[in-house]
């Protein structure tokens, strides 16, 4: 099968295109496009900048006066032909007790279900990493269960630490950094989740599946201090 059966190929200016796959948020899709930004890095021919993939669509830059779109889409191996990546499964120590989860009663009330329940579909969801951006390290998380959707606030709450795990419109966050947000603390990890100096410098490649196992807040802040404890699931 082809790379580009069922997607939609769409310019970005005079150095780079969009190779998209439908509009919706698909764990499938998101597999596919982690393989394929895996393939087109190993194939590309020079001029070749960079891609950047998201839930659904690879961004491709390259340089004009070197190569172009088709040069580019012309290199790729057909699909499943042993290029590609193999997504890594892990588990992620994570606390939901109120010490470390600050909005989950609040977002429990909001959703109409006891707190333990947001607790235990938080725990049993299986979350795929779907992209980074807004801030370095900022992985967004595709496979929450859909029962905890709630809206964004209608304002940004406080701070929250680095290392929280929120939630808003279906998805879940990693956050990296701590800064304000208009989505829901609803429990922390002793990740470091951006190391400029670390290769690589993210824990997780956009693909990789994680799920979390909960720990007590002691636990967590022993975790925090020897190194965070995240483990592969499939080692």
């Amino acid at each position: 099968m082809s790379w580009l059966e069922g997607a939609t190929i769409r310019p970005s200016g005079e150095a780079a295109f969009v190779i998209e796959y439908g509009e919706a948020i698909d764990q499938a899709v998101g597999r596919r496009v982690a393989a394929l930004f895996a393939a087109l890095e190993a194939a590309a021919p020079e001029g070749f900048v960079e891609a950047v993939p998201t839930f659904r669509s690879l961004l491709v830059l390259f340089d004009p006066d070197v190569t172009t779109r088709d040069a580019i889409l012309e290199a790729l191996p057909e699909e499943g032909a042993g290029a590609g990546t193999t997504s890594a499964e892990w588990i992620v120590p994570a606390c939901f007790e109120a010490t470390c989860a600050e909005d989950l009663d609040e977002a429990a009330r909001g959703l109409d279900m006891p707190p333990d329940t947001v607790r235990e579909r938080l725990a049993a969801s299986r979350y795929q990493v779907g992209m980074y951006g807004f801030a370095p390290g900022y992985a967004y998380l595709s496979g929450i269960d859909q029962t905890l959707t709630l809206p964004r606030r209608q304002k940004p709450r406080p701070p929250i630490p680095a290392g929280s795990i929120i939630i808003a419109a279906g998805m879940a966050v990693l956050a990296s950094v701590s800064m304000p947000t208009g989505w829901y603390v609803v429990g922390r990890t002793a990740l470091t989740l951006f190391d400029k100096d670390a290769d690589p410098m993210v824990p997780f490649a956009v693909g990789d599946r994680l799920t979390f196992e909960p720990v007590c807040a002691a636990e967590l802040e022993r975790l925090t201090r020897d190194g965070g404890g995240l483990k592969r699931a499939d080692a």
